[in-house]
């Protein structure tokens, strides 16, 4: 308990104010961290790329994964590790496998590097550190998060520092390749930089706007995520981080996926969260909120509205790049994962069961 116990109760928002620097630096570091990556790539001819982990990690190998096969022109999938090892069978030594664990100790995501490794694929492991964990251990070769130590409870600063470090491999081997031109490469770069640079904004507008619906959200006992795109790794992010901070039921759909059932159980009582990033998709799940006003009055609504002065709508200037949103979006649900929980008196950094990994042996 103590490890738990001896950190701030404010570490989690820590770690969320601390990203923006943290991904600034993991982005002029990008040519050393991808140095041996590229290398493997190239010399190995990777022909697919698999991309699994769990919770977290997944969430943000999915974020990842559409513009990672744009940029490499090869198939890229994103899977948790136990359905991969039990159910992907064509792969061979030109498939290369990421497999993902912050804290290094995932043994599903072990057993799929394992796995990964018995059909001649090359193994790469992603984590915080390289000390010996397993994850690292069991892996061709090891990638380091590098966006410093995130001891909280509920991770946030590695969410995005894992989407980063994934888009930069692909980045770097694509440039390397040949596959993107010098242009296109600086042109990613400096909308990356743009999207980190109003990372600050978004945070502060975040924590306003859940203040302001404070006595609102402490009512609630059911979310209900909805969104699209890359964005429904956001989706599947903040369903988590909610869940893990304020312990109770949190649901997360890709917006069609929502249409498909799911409404019957919309009432007076669930509370809506719909992710509206710029893309072709705005307009239908502004549709999908005006919908529901008959049916529940807490619908809450992220995304860039030019005069909307409705409270319940995070209404800040986001950069809404196409491919970068993932980054400014997931950070009013980390927002409110934080806020929430401190306000319904939870410490999110003490497990609500402290030995459950060693009890269940996932970790």
């Amino acid at each position: 308990m103590d490890k738990y116990s001896n950190l701030s109760d404010t570490a989690m928002l820590d770690y969320i104010h601390e990203t923006p620097e943290a991904l600034k630096r993991i982005l002029a570091d990008r040519k050393k961290i991808t140095k041996q990556f590229v290398k493997e790539f190239i010399n190995r001819e990777i022909e697919e790329l698999q991309i699994i982990g769990s919770g977290t990690s997944f969430h943000g190998g999915y974020a990842a994964h559409g513009l990672l096969e744009r940029i490499l022109k090869i198939p890229v999938c994103a899977s948790y590790p136990m359905p991969f090892k039990d159910s992907k069978t064509v792969i061979d030594n030109k498939t290369m496998v990421i497999g993902i664990s912050q804290g290094g100790e995932s043994l599903s995501t072990v057993a799929g590097i394992d796995y990964a490794k018995s059909k001649g694929c090359f193994t790469v492991a992603i984590t915080a550190n390289d000390d010996g964990k397993r994850v690292s251990e069991h892996a061709d070769m090891t990638v380091l998060l590098s966006c410093g130590p995130e001891y909280a409870g509920p991770k946030t600063k590695g969410y995005q520092a894992t989407i980063l470090i994934l888009l930069l491999l692909g980045l770097e081997t694509g440039l390397a390749q040949g596959k993107i031109t010098e242009d296109y490469y600086n042109e990613i770069l400096g909308r990356m930089e743009t999207t980190f640079n109003n990372q600050k904004r978004v945070i502060e507008a975040s924590e306003d706007w859940y203040r302001a619906n404070r006595d609102e959200f402490m009512k609630c006992r059911r979310f209900v995520l909805v969104g699209y795109e890359a964005n429904y790794g956001n989706v599947l992010e903040g369903r988590l981080k909610i869940q893990e901070a304020v312990r109770y039921g949190v649901e997360g759909y890709e917006l069609e996926e929502f249409m498909h059932g799911i409404y019957h159980s919309i009432d007076e009582n669930v509370f809506m969260l719909l992710l509206a990033p710029k893309g072709q998709y705005k307009d239908r799940i502004v549709k999908l909120k005006e919908f529901f006003k008959d049916y529940t009055e807490h619908r809450f609504l992220i995304g860039d509205f030019d005069g909307n002065a409705d409270t319940k709508t995070l209404n800040v200037k986001f950069v809404d790049d196409p491919d970068f949103s993932i980054f400014e979006y997931i950070l009013p649900l980390q927002c409110i994962a934080y806020y929430l929980s401190k306000d319904l008196g939870i410490n999110p950094n003490i497990p609500k069961i402290v030995n459950f990994h060693y009890l269940m042996g996932s970790k």
